[in-house]
């Protein structure tokens, strides 16, 4: 279920900021999932292996998005930050938020967790790039959803696999 991001940016440094936040917790999220899978005793099945994937891919995303940000006031990143909770693109609390609150515990819930948060990555990347004023950088964003896109399929088809 795709929704809309009502999540407007004035600038593409603005954009670039939430991008590189989302980044951020896709990176710790993936951490995550592997130290699960490790104290599972499950480091050679698939999962492992494509959520190591997505984890490089997640750094890589996150590194490109850097290349490009210059900066913001550390203000303009606060309200930024509450917007983008608001708007239901940043976890409120982060990750260690969602670990309180038992999203984390278990495989199913952090596939569904981070099908969640690809989804909105996608989504919210093509949002931004349609409201952004540098062409490289909307180009960029609309190539790292793209990348979101195939990351929420995988974990789609590991939830599948996990539901048969």
């Amino acid at each position: 279920m795709e929704r809309i991001t009502d999540m407007q940016i004035r600038s593409t440094q603005e954009a670039l900021y939430i991008a590189c936040e989302m980044e951020r917790g896709a990176v710790q999220l993936y951490e995550r999932a592997l130290m699960l899978l490790k104290s599972q005793d499950r480091d050679r099945e698939p999962l492992r292996a494509q959520i190591s994937y997505m984890l490089a891919d997640e750094k890589q995303h996150l590194s490109q998005f850097m290349e490009l940000f210059t900066g913001l006031t550390s203000e303009t990143e606060r309200v930024l930050t509450l917007g983008a909770i608001t708007a239901d693109i940043l976890f409120p609390g982060g990750l260690m938020g969602a670990v309180r609150q038992g999203l984390l515990s278990d495989e199913k819930g952090m596939l569904a967790f981070a099908a969640a948060a690809e989804a909105t990555a996608a989504q919210t990347y093509r949002a931004f790039a349609a409201q952004c004023d540098d062409p490289r950088a909307a180009e960029m964003l609309l190539g790292i959803a793209l990348e979101e896109d195939k990351h929420l399929r995988s974990l789609n088809d590991h939830q599948g696999m996990l539901d048969a």
